[in-house]
């Protein structure tokens, strides 16, 4: 039965919800054979519920939406990774067991934009940027 873009996605989002708390659940009690299954439903669930959404139209403004949309989701995140990482540091001496989790937190920062750095530049040359020739 074919769906619309809303009922698409509110399936889609019903289903990322319930494979996490499975998985979740299933890490918590440790049953590896269950975190993999529930991933694997979740994974043909979520299949099912996008092809069966009807064709949508998308317009360069939605395109422009997400891409601004992700770009600052990305750089929020980083920031403030790296903001929590060093703080966690810092504070070393008063919770000694947080310094770990602060250089994960700021090694996985610095990893992310360096990542972002280079995909841009990537797509930057790939869709766009040539360099003028001075003749």
């Amino acid at each position: 039965m074919p769906m619309d873009a809303k009922t698409s996605r509110i399936c889609r989002m019903v289903v990322i919800v319930a494979t996490v708390a499975v998985a979740g659940w299933s890490a918590v009690i440790a049953e590896v054979p269950l975190v993999l299954i529930s991933a694997a439903t979740g994974g043909f669930l979520f299949y099912l519920c996008r092809s069966r959404m009807e064709e949508v139209v998308v317009d360069e403004r939605d395109e422009r939406v997400s891409e601004r949309a992700a770009k600052v989701a990305v750089e929020a995140f980083a920031a403030a990774s790296a903001l929590v990482g060093v703080l966690f540091i810092a504070a070393r001496d008063e919770h000694p067991g947080l310094m770990n989790v602060g250089f994960a937190l700021a090694f996985s920062a610095s990893t992310l934009m360096i990542l972002y750095s280079a995909l841009y530049g990537y797509y930057n040359r790939r869709y766009g940027y040539e360099p003028c020739d001075e003749e």
